[in-house]
């Protein structure tokens, strides 16, 4: 017959083989004697012959019981060990972190989360992939990754997006910029003044664009980067302004290096979090990972 065997009755079956008595393996697992009786019975009908035998008060194993002993030896071990998996798992989360994430993100939080993360869950691999917020929503839709760290830019029903924090744009120059002097960037001078812009998601670029317009802006931008390493080290160089996360900048207006200023009133919020498949409930690591990130933000920007 192919139908499987039944777990229990293979339990019950190893433990009568070792025992050789109905009645202490209806002790050690907790059953009746007839429970037993008929849990062997059923087992040997599943099995289509004679498993058991008896000589005098012992039951001994036929041929066949000696053949499906060694079997189910195997099978109820490897169950153990499913069950132990699912246990470890339980408690420790996935043994993997598949991670993209917004490289900005690193000096902030991301880099001190992942360390007190691995700290916790030395077990779990991490594989983190820095990239631009297009390209990590590419690798969560292909399932090369599990969590993307990016701005919540665009609403699609196939994600669930997590908050973490929020912040606004704005306008960063080198500290040597006539417009640091005036403490305001002029509406005026605004559409001549050359603009390098961080390449981003199509919407946040329109949620900026439309709030310039509002005032009849157009920005004069002459080169478009990936990288906001780059992009901060090009103002610093240049007399060229940029529009940038207030949280991207922190460390360098802090030391002097650069200048912000504000976007204007009612300037466009920009919230980062973590995207998932929506449905796919987090697992420990992941939700703890999270939480990680969470403290980390906090530290960041107190």
């Amino acid at each position: 017959m192919d139908e499987p065997l039944d777990s229990r009755q293979l339990t019950a079956f190893v433990t009568l083989a070792k025992t050789g008595s109905y009645t202490e393996t209806a002790r050690q697992l907790y059953v009746t004697h007839s429970a037993i009786s008929h849990s062997m019975r059923a087992l040997e009908t599943n099995a289509g012959c004679r498993l058991l035998s008896r000589m005098g008060k012992t039951v001994i194993l036929t041929e066949a019981g000696e053949a499906l002993l060694h079997h189910a030896q195997h099978v109820l071990e490897e169950m153990r060990q499913a069950r132990l998996t699912l246990d470890g798992l339980n408690k420790w989360g996935f043994y993997r972190l598949r991670l993209a994430a917004e490289a900005a993100l690193a000096p902030l939080f991301l880099t001190t989360a992942l360390i007190k993360f691995h700290q916790e869950f030395p077990r779990i691999v991490m594989g983190v992939e820095m990239l631009s917020g297009c390209e990590a929503r590419a690798l969560l839709e292909n399932n090369r990754v599990d969590l993307v760290l990016t701005e919540k830019s665009f609403l699609d029903d196939r994600f669930e997006f997590v908050p973490l924090f929020q912040d606004v744009c704005q306008f960063v120059v080198n500290p040597r910029h006539p417009w640091v002097g005036k403490g305001a960037v002029p509406r005026d001078e605004l559409g001549k003044e050359p603009c390098v812009i961080l390449r981003t998601t199509g919407q946040a670029r329109r949620r900026l664009e439309e709030y310039l317009a509002k005032d009849g802006i157009v920005l004069n931008t002459v080169i478009e980067l990936d990288n906001v390493a780059v992009v901060k080290e090009f103002v610093k160089q240049t007399n060229v302004m940029t529009i940038l996360p207030a949280w991207t900048v922190r460390q360098e207006v802090k030391e002097g290096t650069l200048a912000t200023l504000p976007l204007g009133r009612k300037a466009p919020e920009q919230v980062w979090g973590c995207i998932h498949w929506r449905g796919r409930p987090l697992n420990h690591g992941e939700a703890t990972f999270l939480q990680r990130c969470r403290e980390g933000v906090a530290t960041a920007l107190a």
